[in-house]
């Protein structure tokens, strides 16, 4: 997996793979902008991630999720961390949770220091 340096950089090479919808999170599902789709929790896939840490404000900090429906739709989904987090549910936020899960490619996440 390739490892980005900046989030557009990481959108643009994910759009070229086939994730051509934009995800926005309203109360328990997701939608796309001019259309009618909803996704649910359940009615999707995180296959990737990748994390970016703004350099002089922690409040930069945000999450790209590359996500697949059940019916085939791939898209992205941008999550902004602390202050300025978008405003979903505890249980669409928890199918963001990827970290223990072996079907998610973690390649480009934040590993933990060694001791």
């Amino acid at each position: 997996m390739n490892h980005f340096t900046t989030l557009t950089e990481a959108m643009e090479n994910l759009r070229a793979r086939g994730y051509s919808y934009e995800f926005s999170p309203h109360a328990d599902y997701l939608t796309v902008a001019g259309t009618d789709m909803r996704v649910r929790g359940d009615e999707f896939m995180v296959d990737e991630f990748h994390r970016f840490e703004g350099t002089s404000d922690p409040g930069d900090e945000m999450t790209l999720y590359a996500i697949t429906t059940k019916a085939g739709q791939k898209g992205l989904f941008v999550s902004a961390q602390g202050t300025y987090a978008n405003e979903v549910s505890a249980e669409l936020m928890a199918k963001f949770n990827v970290g223990e899960r072996p079907t998610v490619n973690t390649e480009g996440s934040v590993q933990p220091l060694g001791n």
